[in-house]
């Protein structure tokens, strides 16, 4: 039975690294990554910059577990999908909970008892404590200790035995803001215990948290996480790599701020340097792009398929390779797990060929596709698109360049010589793909009516994490 969609693959969090999952030879960004976090003491926070569906989410899943392996003696990684969470009004708490369950693990730990001040303290710093004016109370409970230490001790203990004093506290609080600075100071001083300074004040200990998915959060919650990570975590040893979309970021902030706003010039006050994840295939080179291919059509049951066969061998022209997304591949492949192929007694190889050069139009430029359902088959790109226009075959394979050479003539054939039936293009070497009978005439009609009918009614969506 085919598949939709790839499975998701399956990484344990902190314990699968990029052996058995790194598909496209990323562990060596990996190793860059890790080198960049362990080296510099001061905050980080890295945007590991890709385009949707260039596999940001594995990448990212499997380095938090591949950095525990070389570094866990001395760093914490917290992976934290921001997109599960964008449904909650308070990006801190949930932030805070992903932290907790790292850290937490062993409650007795030096690590555990720091970060439980600054969990303590978490609540009185959000949006709920805007509302209720609790923020006044943590004032309150560390002015009762008399010394900073015992505050941070005590904290948890004092705000219970305060809680019932919210509503006496409310119109305080928002006569000064004493409280929430105090809340502040206890979760800032939390941090740095938990990073465990030496005698000069560099961490010993490091956190790094991982916060994916933050291209894909409604626009007010991807912002609020920003600020919440520039003025809460700001403490050397407490690293932040986000992974996102950085152009789509950018239109977050001009969701906020306006059309007109510099986007740019405003995520730069948050993001300290970004790291480029290449798409998955221009960097790489066509052998890994292939092996995907492979794994892809292997885990959606389209091995020996015709028409997902016929796709590969457009993914084999650089142009196209050079320009897709992992995640259009898998869609590309969707495809075929909707549409019958061609049967080969009827027009042998090229009819699905011509099927899957199709997909391919309809998936890169619907507006080119409407326009050959139309009939203006003049408009249609397809050749730039696939790069047939400037097709060059230096030291490939001769099969390969074949198999392009005879889709070039026929793209070129339907489209760019108009549909006179004076010229002859069916000659000995491509009797093997196409009938004797079908001319040029009628391989516009074949063209057509598969664009309207076969095609023309399919439209599969995108899913699933990048």
């Amino acid at each position: 039975m085919a598949r939709l969609y790839i499975p998701e693959p399956k990484i344990t969090l902190y314990e699968d690294g990029f052996d058995g999952h790194d598909k496209l030879s990323r562990k060596t960004t990996g190793d860059k990554l890790s080198d960049l976090v362990e080296r510099i003491d001061d905050p980080l926070v890295i945007a590991l910059d890709g385009a949707w569906g260039s596999g940001k989410s594995v990448f990212l899943k499997c380095w938090v577990g591949e950095h525990l392996k070389h570094h866990g003696d001395k760093t914490q990684t917290v992976y934290f999908d921001a997109f599960q969470h964008d449904y909650l009004d308070d990006p801190l708490i949930a932030l805070t909970s992903a932290i907790s369950e790292r850290i937490e693990r062993d409650p007795e730990s030096k690590s555990a008892k720091a970060w439980r001040i600054a969990k303590n303290a978490a609540p009185f710093l959000g949006k709920a404590a805007l509302r209720l004016g609790t923020a006044a109370l943590v004032g309150k409970a560390i002015s009762l200790t008399g010394d900073e230490d015992g505050a941070l001790n005590d904290i948890g203990d004092k705000l219970s035995e305060e809680g019932g004093d919210i509503a006496k506290s409310l119109n305080d609080f928002w006569k000064k803001e004493d409280g929430k600075r105090a809340a502040m100071e206890a979760f800032r001083s939390a941090l740095v215990q938990l990073t465990a300074p030496d005698e000069q004040g560099s961490p010993t200990q490091k956190l790094v948290i991982v916060i994916d998915e933050l291209d894909r959060c409604r626009p007010d919650y991807a912002l609020s996480v920003l600020e919440i990570i520039k003025h809460f975590f700001n403490v050397d040893g407490v690293h932040f790599v986000l992974g996102t979309n950085l152009l789509e970021l950018a239109n977050s902030v001009r969701s906020r701020y306006g059309s007109g706003s510099n986007a740019e010039g405003y995520l730069g006050k948050f993001i300290t340097l970004s790291m480029r994840l290449n798409n998955g295939n221009k960097h790489v080179g066509l052998k890994p792009l292939l092996q995907f291919s492979k794994n892809a059509k292997e885990e959606m049951g389209l091995v020996g398929n015709p028409l997902a066969e016929a796709l590969d061998v457009y993914l084999e022209l650089p142009r196209l390779n050079q320009s897709l997304s992992l995640r259009d591949i898998e869609r590309l492949y969707s495809h075929c797990s909707v549409l019958h192929p061609f049967d080969t007694a009827w027009g042998g190889v090229l009819s699905n060929w011509m099927l899957a050069g199709l997909i391919i139009l309809k998936h890169q430029s619907s507006k080119e596709f409407r326009a050959l359902c139309l009939g203006n088959t003049r408009q249609i790109g397809l050749l730039e698109t696939l790069g047939f226009d400037k097709l060059s075959f230096p030291n490939r394979d001769p099969l390969r360049v074949e198999r392009h050479q005879l889709l070039s003539e026929f793209w070129n054939y339907i489209f760019n010589d108009g549909f006179r039936a004076d010229q002859e293009w069916v000659n000995e070497r491509h009797k093997q793909f196409m009938p004797d009978d079908l001319n040029r005439g009628s391989m516009h009609s074949v063209v057509l009516e598969t664009a309207r009918n076969k095609l023309g009614e399919v439209e599969v969506v995108p899913f699933g994490d990048d």
